[in-house]
């Protein structure tokens, strides 16, 4: 049986003839194909390409060896479901909702100041620049979306990414529930801090010490993190000069970005829902 043609395999290869023994891996190809095209008309998997085997049959031939084998393709929709994966494990999958590049409001210079700079971060990791992102400032100004929208392109780009909302985690680890997080925080591939010293004009020096613990290991591994906070860069260098010190080493001027206090500039008291009317959302 003459089957050139046939093979629709998505690469280039010699025109192939076989044999109907079953013997070829031709033929046990076609037969599998086969077999997956009647599991997609039947309507039972959820990815149409592979069908829910995340491999795709293929002969590919090696012109130094004169051969053709049988062979298996990782299946696009394995990225996919690992992308998945890894929203569930950040710890950030609730916060992703609503808060996005598209959504982020533009009306006023600050925003758009906001925007450029969170895109031109993303372009210096592209670059692979190892930095960081700081913002800080004004209560209900964007900061939590801007850092949340950067934190999804890592995790849609498979980074392993670990969101510590700092009020939430520090209970937990005072309490001892959450100390066995305190490795993870420190060794992830992206680092996500939201709120850092959120809701203290002097923290206390335990809350000082896990922030330090966590910033320096990152700072002598050259770890990326994301760091929104209502302290501007002079107020948390008067919290603690360590720390703003291994910050700034990271983010320079162009990274830190300060939102200088505004109540204006806080949405939360002007009663919007942003996440849904296309805001900058909350932080």
């Amino acid at each position: 049986m003459d089957m050139t043609g046939v093979l629709n395999t998505g690469i280039d290869i010699k025109p192939v003839k076989v044999d109907d023994s079953g013997k070829s891996y031709a033929f046990r190809r076609l037969k599998m194909e086969r077999a997956l095209l009647e599991r997609k008309r039947m309507g039972n998997c959820y990815c149409q390409k592979c069908g829910d085997t995340k491999l795709i049959p293929t002969v590919r031939y090696y012109p130094d060896m004169d051969k053709y084998y049988f062979e298996f393709e990782r299946c696009a929709c394995i990225n996919a479901e690992a992308v998945k994966i890894a929203i569930a494990e950040s710890g950030l999958e609730n916060e992703l909702k609503g808060k996005t590049f598209a959504i982020f409001r533009t009306d006023e210079e600050y925003q758009k100041f906001i925007k450029a700079a969170a895109i031109g971060y993303l372009k210096a990791i592209k670059q692979n620049k190892k930095t960081w992102f700081y913002i800080g400032g004004q209560s209900g100004s964007g900061k939590s979306h801007i850092c949340t929208a950067i934190a999804n392109r890592f995790l849609q780009n498979n980074y392993k990414l670990r969101y510590m909302r700092w009020i939430d985690e520090l209970r937990q680890m005072k309490s001892n529930f959450g100390s066995s997080k305190l490795q993870e925080f420190k060794e992830c591939d992206v680092l996500y801090i939201d709120d850092l010293f959120k809701g203290a004009k002097q923290p206390s020096e335990y809350e000082i010490g896990v922030a330090f613990e966590v910033l320096n290991y990152r700072d002598s591994n050259n770890l990326i993190t994301l760091i929104s906070s209502e302290m501007t860069d002079s107020k948390l260098k008067n919290i603690d000069e360590a720390i703003h010190g291994r910050v700034k080493a990271h983010t320079g001027n162009e990274f830190m970005i300060n939102i200088q206090p505004d109540e204006n500039k806080n949405y939360r008291l002007k009663g919007e829902n942003i996440s849904l009317f296309g805001g900058a959302a909350n932080g």
